[in-house]
């Protein structure tokens, strides 16, 4: 019997203490605050971390360069600062944390505009998913053919362009992953006209400079009256040509690109175009 009452007293401590360990957060204002405080603190730290303005490492490094999984925790970090500051303005549209929330959003989004503009410009070579297909066509292609007729070519040289063909798969995969995270957390946070408008600059140099590889030169009109009409008529033809080139490799291979990253919007995608 006296075992009984001892082992009720014990278990009636321990849950006085269960019951004061969590007491302040039964009312469920001071459970979301700490929610709040926690989720401020986290995105604060990384944020700041990151922040150009005030740290030279982080305005001369590329966030997802230097640290693939830190910048995915950025994301996070973003995605999860843009809840608070929707709970924070349904509660209290002047307070404090909600203030210090829109603060770290602005710097956040400045970092991400810089690191979508970093991953466009560094992975230039690479962003063209068209590439990647006739990349590994050429080396199949090469590998199917027998007695290996150029004597300069051997099994050696088509394991290295094979090997050379997924290391550009990779990265290609990993930038267009990279593009599409950042944009959806800016598309999300309000930011999607800023991303779209570095997308556009990025990728219509490369555009411009594609069509001008297969010979479409801009030429003024009073240049073009000026021309033998022999001349223009086979500069016409050309540029028919050319035109029908880019169409189903450089347009198809930016189309395919566009609607990858700018997947989470219809209407920012349909932007991108105008």
């Amino acid at each position: 019997m006296k075992l009984v009452v001892v082992q009720n007293i014990c278990l009636l401590d321990t849950l006085r203490g269960t019951m004061n360990r969590t007491s302040k957060f039964n009312s469920p204002a001071l459970f979301s605050d700490a929610i709040m405080d926690r989720t401020l603190e986290f995105a604060g730290s990384i944020i700041m971390k990151w922040n150009p303005e005030t740290s030279t490492f982080a305005n001369v490094t590329s966030l997802f360069y230097e640290n693939r999984g830190e910048g995915n925790d950025f994301i996070k970090n973003g995605n999860g600062l843009q809840r608070a500051m929707h709970f924070l303005a349904s509660k209290n549209s002047g307070s404090e944390k909600l203030v210090r929330a829109q603060n770290l959003m602005q710097i956040a989004m400045k970092r991400l505009q810089k690191e979508f503009y970093q991953i466009l410009s560094m992975n230039r070579a690479y962003l063209d998913p068209e590439s990647v297909p006739a990349r590994s066509s050429h080396a199949s292609t090469r590998s199917s053919t027998s007695d290996y007729e150029d004597g300069d070519i051997g099994p050696e040289d088509d394991i290295k362009i094979a090997g050379d063909s997924i290391e550009v798969e990779d990265v290609s995969n990993m930038a267009m992953v990279d593009l599409r995270s950042i944009a959806e957390c800016m598309i999300s946070s309000g930011y999607g006209k800023e991303c779209v408008e570095i997308y556009k600059i990025r990728r219509k140099s490369i555009v411009d400079e594609g069509i001008y590889r297969l010979g479409v030169e801009k030429l003024s009109s009073s240049h073009l009256r000026k021309m033998d009409w022999e001349v223009l008529e086979q500069r016409i033809k050309n540029w028919l040509n050319a035109v029908r080139i880019a169409i189903k490799t450089l347009f198809n291979g930016e189309t395919i690109l566009c609607d990858h990253v700018f997947a989470s919007s219809e209407t920012i995608r349909e932007s991108v175009y105008t």
